[in-house]
């Protein structure tokens, strides 16, 4: 064929690639690839497939002529509960151009893919053009295709803004975890891949862990496998979290792909050399942070990473290249900036289970400018030469109003470097000396040299000039969308609508009497906050004599139970008075469930509510509805009593989990967490929604280990009843003795390694085909340490082992040993000894000169003890009790323990005085 008529041809063919994809079919098409972990020059492309161990992907820059070949590898993944075999295949293309269209398609066997096209990366510290990236997350629901649509509506709207074929325009999909619901081969395979499989062949997609990843048969040793992420970093620097959290960089551009289920110092340490090495590099201009769970929410309040937040953030944050942090795990869109830094954070989990106003614990947080309860996914784009980021948020529908919203834009906000921020205000108001509230704060009108507008005012009312000590700091946006406007439209509503943000007003009461000084800044929309005002001095008077508080001793009552309220610093008006109100219910509007007048200015009342639900308690002001008080949160609720079928299961039994007397809220729920886990910080190994008053759950087996488990309330992290602990596996612990035999009131020196770590764990030393215990040692909560027992047994063979938290549940190997009155004894002839402690003058460690002293019962005199614990036994109750730091030689007689820490070894020595 000459040149002419494969020109023909080609031309022919690619008029009929109609749509997006590429698709040439030669075959049966069984195969979608996946595109993951680029770089400039390769990149990774997987499938899945139920047969075949052929792992080819032909490629080439011509859609006609694939003339190059890669192999790679295939790994056979084992699920128990999954049916069928499920070979997983992974080919790395290298040696690719920059900024290059790529033709491929993926081969096992006689089976091939469709002829697919994607465009790898820009060079690194390329400025040429923009780089664009979406933003998914949370698409767990294995009956929900919203995740699909999300993709679809994004496919158009690229089409829209830039026309061509998406990969031409956009970069990367970011997707910030739970892809799937529970850590199994079927949910990858059908979930995270059959839901991405619109987009996956042509956008390479980067994901992270989240909780959902650590759940289910297989946990995250599913997710490890399908993805490639320690073959990328930044600058070399390896993650030492492995695939837990890693880091790369395409052109300008570094992505930090935190891990908010996995809070240690090594994942702080390596954001920091990222942090380090970004500040210095000339070839990067943004960064963006990425982890599952959002350092801010507005509904499942609490429901957070405060590891992110207070560790990870104030690292990023030394460098003004971090402008964006994404979370998802809440099923909505939010976003909100830093208080104090230029960097902006959004929640995006619009593909998931339903999520909407009303529906669990909400509060209004001045870092948060909107919380909109739609499905919605972002377009970034950074204009690399402007150094300009714009992202935009679109929407689909919502739970309340189904897949209704046509695309629509919902939220747009920049970021471009090099801008002059907003002129200096000023303080306008005429401020008296002594001022009654209420009373109005005025700044001057918002300016700048630049084209941004004004997006937020920080007013700051602070008990010191210096502003360290804060009586009021709040910091309002030009809008702020919280909470809906109901049936039948269900609009995000704002807020601050009709607000001045130029002026504070501070209600009756709202500071107590006192001096105090007020200043003001402003911020763009660019985020960038202008100089603090000139402070202004005042002072209050005709007010409280301290801020105002109410308190209760408890957060869980049953119904009908006394609720005692504490209050202090109330403005003692004759019928100041607190109210107690159901949640949702708002004073003055509704009546209060209960209240009385409190008659002073601090004191305590007695309130009572009758029905079950979630509370808030307030005390207001002199027979009106001015709240004085934060508001403070109580349940009335039946406490739930949460219990494991039996303290101890095999490896590879099934966890029973019972539960009774249980409140039976929407979204109980029942989980099991490693024991020293932390809900809500870290996500539960399992879990499973309950429904009832009593119930039990069966979970699939666990690995060994320690855990505890217990009723959680409303699809969060409260936990009003108390924890059941119970062990997988058999001798989880290991405790050993220094010697087999012992001679009678022998000191026994007894060792413990892996304990659990509770407090009411206990060493229990028993004879031999006895049942009780004849001696017990408490560790005080102690993993692992030497213990000294001074024993006073009879004769005879012994065992001792590990119990926990004060049962009767054995977690320890037995150790035997006897008392035997022929055994050999390490203890010397009683003797009269000396002891010298001295301080050293050096370092300040207490040295002893034991030259002659034995581990022995001995006669003693000694000088001044200072800072050592000395124990005297107290014979008629038979325990040791502390005694203050003596100077023996003068003490009466008796048998006494001295223990000495000096901070780099301890000793305890048994002392008779006589």
């Amino acid at each position: 064929m000459n040149h002419s008529s494969q020109q023909f041809v080609k031309i022919v063919i690619v008029s009929l690639m109609l749509g997006w994809g590429f698709g040439i079919q030669s075959y049966a098409q069984d195969i979608t690839p996946y595109l993951q972990s680029p770089t400039d020059t390769t990149i990774w492309i997987s499938w899945k497939t139920s047969s075949g161990t052929e792992t080819v992907v032909q490629y080439g820059t011509d859609s006609i002529l694939l003339n190059q070949t890669a192999t790679g590898e295939y790994q056979k993944l084992e699920d128990p509960q999954y049916t069928g075999d499920y070979y997983y295949h992974s080919v790395q293309l290298k040696n690719l151009q920059p900024s290059t269209p790529y033709y491929y398609k993926a081969i096992t066997g006689p089976t091939e893919s469709k002829i697919f096209r994607f465009k790898t990366q820009p060079s690194i510290g390329s400025h040429d053009g923009h780089y664009r990236f979406l933003i998914f997350g949370d698409h767990q629901v294995a009956d929900r295709d919203g995740y699909q649509r999300l993709m679809q509506a994004a496919k158009e709207r690229v089409f829209q803004k830039y026309g061509g074929s998406i990969e031409e325009h956009i970069n990367l999909i970011i997707n910030d975890g739970d892809q799937v619901d529970l850590g199994t081969l079927w949910q990858y395979e059908n979930l995270h891949f059959g839901k991405s499989e619109l987009l996956s062949p042509v956008l390479p997609i980067m994901t992270v862990v989240g909780n959902h990843e650590t759940y289910g048969s297989l946990g995250l040793n599913a997710y490890y496998p399908h993805f490639f992420y320690d073959s990328i970093s930044y600058k070399g620097i390896k993650s030492p979290g492995g695939e837990n959290y890693y880091s790369f960089q395409l052109g300008r551009v570094v992505f930090v792909m935190t891990s908010t289920e996995h809070p240690e110092q090594a994942q702080i340490d390596w954001v920091q050399q990222i942090i380090d090495s970004v500040i210095v590099d000339n070839q990067v201009d943004w960064l963006f942070s990425v982890g599952h769970r959002p350092i801010q929410a507005e509904q499942y309040v609490g429901d957070i990473s405060v590891f992110v937040r207070d560790q990870i953030i104030p690292v990023l944050t030394q460098t003004e290249k971090s402008v964006l942090f994404i979370g998802g795990h809440h099923h909505l869109y939010a976003r909100g900036q830093l208080r104090d830094y230029p960097m902006y954070h959004i929640i995006s989990g619009g593909a998931s289970w339903d999520q909407y106003w009303g529906q669990s614990t909400e509060v209004d947080f001045d870092d948060v400018q909107k919380t909109i309860d739609y499905w919605a996914y972002q377009i970034a784009d950074i204009d690399l030469e402007a150094k300009r980021m714009d992202i935009e948020c679109y929407a689909i529908g919502s739970p309340k109003l189904g897949f209704t919203l046509d695309n629509i834009l919902i939220d747009s906000f920049h970021r471009q470097f090099g801008k002059s921020a907003p002129l200096k205000p000023g303080i306008t108001t005429t401020i008296p000396d002594t001022i009654q509230l209420p009373f109005t704060f005025a700044s001057s009108g918002f300016q700048t040299n630049s084209d941004e507008d004004l997006n937020s005012t920080q007013f700051q009312f602070s008990y010191d000039e210096d502003f360290t000590n804060f009586a009021i700091d709040i910091i309002r946006d030009f809008e702020n969308l919280y909470g809906t406007s109901g049936s039948p439209y269900y609009l995000p509503v704002d807020i601050h609508e009709n607000l001045n943000i130029l002026e504070y007003n501070i209600e009756p009461y709202g500071l107590s009497n006192g001096s105090y000084f007020v200043r003001v800044r402003h911020r763009d929309k660019n985020m960038v906050w202008s100089e603090w005002s000139e402070s202004e001095s005042f002072v209050v008077s005709g007010s409280t004599e301290g801020t105002p508080e109410v308190s209760t001793s408890r957060t869980y009552y049953n119904p009908g139970e006394s609720i005692d309220v504490s209050f202090i610093n109330g403005p003692n008006n004759p019928k100041d008075w607190i109210g107690i109100y159901k949640k949702g219910d708002t004073p003055g509007e509704q009546s209060s469930t209960d209240w009385k007048y409190v008659n002073a200015s601090s004191g305590s009342i007695t309130l009572q509510v009758t029905d079950p639900g979630e509370y808030f308690i307030v005390l207001f002001a002199d027979d009106g509805y001015t709240e004085i008080s934060d508001r403070i949160w109580i349940y009335s609720i039946s406490i739930p009593i949460t219990t494991a079928s039996k303290p101890g299961f095999s490896t590879g039994e099934q966890i029973v989990i019972n539960f009774l007397n249980a409140p039976s809220l929407s979204n109980d729920w029942i989980g099991i967490y490693k024991l020293n886990d932390i809900p809500g910080n870290v996500g539960s190994t399992v879990w499973a929604y309950v429904s009832g008053q009593t119930g039990s759950v069966t979970f699939n087996s666990l690995p060994a280990g320690y855990y505890f488990a217990n009723y959680f309330l409303l699809n969060k992290y409260d936990e009003p009843g108390e924890r059941e602990y119970f062990t997988v596996g058999d001798n989880l612990a290991t405790v050993t003795t220094n010697k087999e035999s012992y001679a009678p009131e022998e000191h026994i020196i007894i060792s413990l390694q892996n304990g659990p770590g509770l407090q009411k764990d206990w060493i229990g030393i028993f004879k031999v085909d006895v049942e009780n215990p004849a001696d017990s040692i408490s560790i005080d909560g102690a993993e692992s340490g030497d213990f000294n027992y001074f024993p006073t047994l009879d004769t005879g063979s012994y065992y001792l082992s590990l119990f926990m938290n004060g049962t009767r549940h054995e977690i320890s190997n037995r150790v035997y040993f006897s008392v035997n009155s022929n055994a050999v004894s390490s203890r010397y002839p009683e003797t009269e000894y000396t002891i010298t402690l001295y301080p050293s003058p050096t370092d300040g460690v207490i040295h002893i000169d034991l030259s002659s002293l034995r581990e022995d019962i001995i006669s003693i005199s000694a000088t001044t003890l200072s800072g050592v614990l000395v124990y005297k036994q107290d014979f008629e109750e038979n325990q040791w009790k502390e005694t203050e730091s003596i100077n023996l030689s003068g003490n009466e007689k008796g048998v006494y323990l001295i223990h000495i820490d000096t901070g780099k070894s301890s000793m305890t020595r048994k002392v008779i005085l006589n």
